[in-house]
């Protein structure tokens, strides 16, 4: 199919949803999707179909949808896929733009299944609608409150961010932590198979689209080699673009052929592709929502680190670390070192770029004088502060570990510096619980004062260097 924006648009912003499936029974795949959905809040008609049913969930059933009372953009198939072909013709003559399949037993499985999906393509292309999957589980959109399985609590915040994903799977993980983390989406697209919409239209929508800023992906393999090429390159020109490409070594492109039926390629062809077209490959799920939150919450930025926290020895990790990636960890200002030289005018504490306060933390109008001159230094770009919680606490309570995360707000917000918290314990035992809460409530409290926050010094300076990466690649190799 050629490229149609508004065709896929009306898919992704539907109006109207048609669930076919939906069922009162509990742990029923139609049951469990149809509750996630009327949680999550679908701002247009909704529609529940299931011809042995009269009444779902407190609202009308219907037995099919020629008995739908009117027009309907979107269905999800919840069905087994031996019954969804006579759905995808009833679909015929309805305006439908798109539907969902979401069963597997397709491709995946054989010839048998290839026949299947084979199939129902053609009724797709007859009924003049797009199909997405099979053997996936559809669209997360905040914009009008359509979700995915398991979303009933995916956050209805608007984002910038979409993500594209082959696997359902990963689809509702990132969602789900981009809820924990503070990060909202613009849509996140579980797309399965491809039999149909595939990830070079998804690539072209939202490069097109308005709402979004960052497109995202996991990726297991491609269709047409070329035509997703030109795609992800036009992609890439206008926005940035992040990739975790899996099934490059021999066993897991087994796995990917098994999963979507998906052809993987080589690593070495994915690589020189991912650096010809400017985009950012990244590895695992915490690794590309890192670098997510690294972009919401700093944008570009060149990798001039000033890195700092209560400890020569962390520092010295930090910065080799920053090196060893690619980063900047410059000498800071004369003037800049004077004036911290003689607020840490304290045993234990020593003025340079890393900066070590001496002590995890410190009485709080010290810290705050040292930190509120590190962020003014003109040599750095981004301050990265590493704090062991439980460190923290030791030395100046739960009081002044909150009071130390709000200094760095006022630091960012005073300075104009950005800001990176790394906030872990070193307290592992199942009795000391009590600083993993505290953390979660730091995190989110630094968050929402536009602080990106991670669990490590490793991970937040890996998010800095994909994300320098973003700039550079962007910026130079696409005018």
């Amino acid at each position: 199919m050629t490229y149609d924006f508004a065709q896929i648009d009306g898919i992704i912003n539907a109006r109207s949803l048609a669930i076919v499936g939906a069922s009162n029974a509990p742990m029923k795949f139609g049951s469990l999707f149809t509750r996630s959905q009327v949680s999550m809040g679908f701002e247009g008609d909704l529609y529940l179909v299931n011809p042995n049913e009269q009444e779902i969930m407190g609202r009308q059933a219907y037995p099919d949808i020629p008995s739908l009372p009117g027009p309907v953009d979107l269905v999800y198939l919840t069905i087994p896929a031996h019954r969804s072909m006579q759905v995808l013709r009833d679909c015929a003559g309805r305006g439908v733009k798109g539907v969902i399949v979401m069963a597997s037993g397709f491709r995946e499985i054989g010839p048998e299944g290839k026949a299947l999906e084979e199939e129902a393509l053609a009724l797709a292309r007859e009924g003049g609608f797009r199909l997405i999957g099979p053997n996936c589980f559809g669209i997360y959109n905040p914009r009008n409150g359509l979700t995915l399985l398991p979303g009933h609590d995916f956050s209805r915040e608007v984002g910038g961010t979409a993500f594209i994903s082959q696997s359902g799977g990963f689809s509702a993980h990132v969602a789900r932590l981009g809820r924990s983390l503070g990060m909202d989406f613009s849509a996140v697209v579980s797309y399965g198979n491809a039999a149909d919409l595939d990830e070079g239209e998804l690539l072209e929508y939202f490069a097109d689209d308005p709402q979004t800023r960052l497109i995202s992906g996991y990726l297991e393999g491609v269709k047409d080699g070329a035509a997703f090429r030109d795609a992800l390159s036009r992609a890439a020109a206008v926005k940035p673009v992040v990739l975790w490409k899996v099934g490059q070594a021999e066993s897991s492109r087994r796995a990917v052929l098994s999963h979507t039926g998906s052809l993987a390629g080589s690593g070495e062809v994915w690589d020189a592709l991912m650096n010809q077209c400017g985009v950012v490959s990244v590895s695992g799920v915490e690794e590309l929502c890192d670098v997510i939150l690294a972009f919401e919450h700093l944008g570009r930025t060149s990798g001039r680190l000033l890195v700092s926290g209560g400890g020569g020895g962390l520092g010295t990790y930090g910065a080799d670390l920053a090196e060893a990636a690619g980063l900047e960890v410059p000498a800071l200002s004369a003037g800049s070192m004077a004036r911290l030289q003689e607020i840490l005018n304290r045993a234990g504490a020593v003025a340079g770029n890393p900066l070590d306060i001496g002590a995890p933390l410190i009485p709080m109008e010290i810290f705050e004088s040292a930190m509120m001159e590190a962020g003014r230094d003109p040599a750095t770009e981004v301050l990265v502060f590493d704090l062991a919680v439980n460190f923290g606490y030791d030395l100046a309570g739960e009081d002044g570990v909150r009071e130390a995360a709000r200094i760095l707000a006022r630091v960012k917000d005073e300075t104009g510096k950005n800001v990176v918290a790394v906030l872990y314990s070193r307290s592992s035992d199942a009795g000391n619980l009590y600083f993993e809460g505290l953390i979660r409530e730091l995190g989110q409290g630094l968050r929402e004062a536009g602080i990106a926050v991670y669990p490590s010094m490793a991970r937040a300076i890996t998010a800095l260097a994909k994300l320098t990466e973003i700039g550079v690649r962007h910026d130079s190799s696409h005018p």
